[in-house]
Parts: structure tokens; C-alpha cells; sequence
């Protein structure tokens, strides 16, 4: 009789590890690729973020540099229209001291009514009278004394 082969033994037969199969190592490529493109989206973000960091301090910086000089020319302003409205005043004052339409047509009636243009000096009344009398006095006039008539004085009121 030939001999049999044993029976199979229920127990399972260690295995020794195997090489892990292409579907796996496909997989597990798969995950590392997967993983290092989310490692440099991660690291790109953060440089993205940094540099939004910085430009907007920097825009923080121009911002309170641009509040600071229109404060500055606002002040200024605010000083220039202070001064305009002091002149305006001042002028509005000056303007209150001048005469108005009514004093100066009063003034220009009593001028027609008094007509200074026929006004004449007390030299000139002499000279006429002198003429008036022909030239007899002529020589009595001149040896007269008037250093003791007064003239009057017209540049200033007495």
C-alpha cells in the first residue's frame, strides 16, 4: 500500500511576511503624494499669510502717515480761514467808520449851496480893492503896517 500523505493539519502554517502587494504600495504612494502636496499648500498659505501680514502693516503704516499729514493740513486750513474771518471782521469794522451814501450827499448839497469856488483870499479882497481904487492908495497901502491885522487861519479850525 502506498503510503498516503499525512492529513492536513488544521492549525495554519505560519506565513512569513510578504512583500506587500502593488495595490498597497499604490495606495501608499498615493497617500504620500496626497500628503506632500498638502504639506506645500500648507507652506504656500503661509507665505501667502505672511506676506499679507506685512502688507498690511505696512498699508497701516501709509494709512496713519496719510491721517497725520491731512490732520495737519486740516489744521492749517482751519489757521488760514481763522485769519480770513479775523480780516473780514476788520474790514466789516473799517466799513462802519466810513460814510455812507446819505453823509456824503449831504455834504455834496451844502458844497453847491456854499460854492467855495467863489470863495477869495483876504490878499485877493486887497488886490480888488486896491484896484477898485485906482492907484492912489497904491503907495499908502504899501507903508501901512500889517503886521497888526490878523489873517485868518484856514488850514486849522480856532
Amino acid at each position: 500500500m502506498p503510503e498516503l500523505p499525512p492529513p492536513p493539519s488544521k492549525a495554519p502554517e505560519p506565513r512569513q511576511p510578504a512583500e506587500p502587494s502593488s495595490d498597497a504600495n499604490e495606495q501608499l504612494n498615493l497617500v504620500r503624494a496626497r500628503q506632500r502636496v498638502g504639506e506645500e499648500r500648507y507652506s504656500e498659505l503661509r507665505k501667502k499669510l505672511l506676506l499679507i501680514e506685512n502688507n498690511m502693516l505696512a498699508n497701516q503704516k501709509r494709512s496713519l502717515n496719510d491721517v497725520k499729514s491731512l490732520q495737519t493740513d486740516l489744521n492749517e486750513l482751519k489757521r488760514t480761514i481763522q485769519a480770513a474771518e479775523d480780516k473780514i471782521i476788520t474790514i466789516i469794522k473799517e466799513l462802519r467808520l466810513t460814510a455812507r451814501r446819505e453823509d456824503i450827499d449831504v455834504l455834496k448839497r451844502y458844497l453847491e449851496l456854499w460854492d467855495p469856488v467863489r470863495f477869495v483870499s483876504v490878499d485877493q479882497v486887497e488886490k480888488i480893492i486896491d484896484e477898485k481904487l485906482g492907484g492912489h492908495e497904491e503907495e499908502h497901502h504899501e507903508t501901512k503896517d500889517t503886521s497888526l491885522v490878523k489873517k485868518p487861519n484856514y488850514d486849522s479850525p480856532s
